[in-house]
């Protein structure tokens, strides 16, 4: 597999399974968050935020198809905005890549993880990802993709879960983002 993005709302365990990813594969793991935003490195240099948000996912884009012409295998892409979803089947069309999205039927069990979580992320904002959950759960797959239940399952049998659909995933490359609504899926870009 050349790409792998783990997707769904805040509190499904996206950090946790691309950690575990990681050290399972041995190969290279970003967090949307890890790529410098435009205004941390040019302060002085006014940009809004949507425009921000885009240039940062172009950089890790970039970052990513660089290490892929270098030959490494398993890429793993986390905690990206729900709406970039959207763009991972056509930044990657050219790749075999593979969407893993967490999402919880349990919305008790997303607000206690986002309120007790230990990994240094500081968003609380445990109702918007609740209803993030809820729009993730309801649309329909994106190519490539697989929904994965994560309130039920220990990481370790999640990765087994991961391990099990990448032995057996053939890639689907006729499909049509036209026939996907950009309304069934969140973003927290509010510009």
């Amino acid at each position: 597999m050349d790409v792998i993005v783990i997707g769904g709302s805040p509190g499904n365990g996206k950090t946790t399974i691309g950690s575990d990813l990681h050290k399972k594969y041995e190969s290279p793991w970003f967090e949307f968050g890890w790529i410098p935003e435009f205004t941390m490195l040019n302060p002085h240099t006014r940009i809004g935020m949507k425009e921000e948000e885009q240039m940062t996912f172009e950089n890790l884009v970039l970052v990513v198809k660089n290490y892929l012409k270098h030959g490494f295998e398993n890429i793993i892409l986390t905690d990206l905005n729900d709406m970039r979803m959207l763009d991972i089947p056509e930044c990657f069309s050219e790749y075999n890549y593979v969407i893993f999205t967490l999402y919880s039927e349990n919305d008790n069990v997303i607000k206690d993880r986002i309120l007790n979580r230990d990994n240094g992320n500081e968003y609380k904002n445990y109702e918007k990802s609740i209803v993030t959950n809820r729009k993730i759960k309801a649309r329909k797959l994106l190519p490539n993709e697989y929904k994965i239940r994560s309130d039920n399952a220990t990481p370790s049998e999640i990765i087994d879960e991961i391990s099990r659909l990448l032995l057996a995933h053939k890639k689907d490359s006729d499909f049509n983002l036209s026939d996907y609504n950009r309304e069934d899926f969140s973003t927290y870009i509010t510009e």
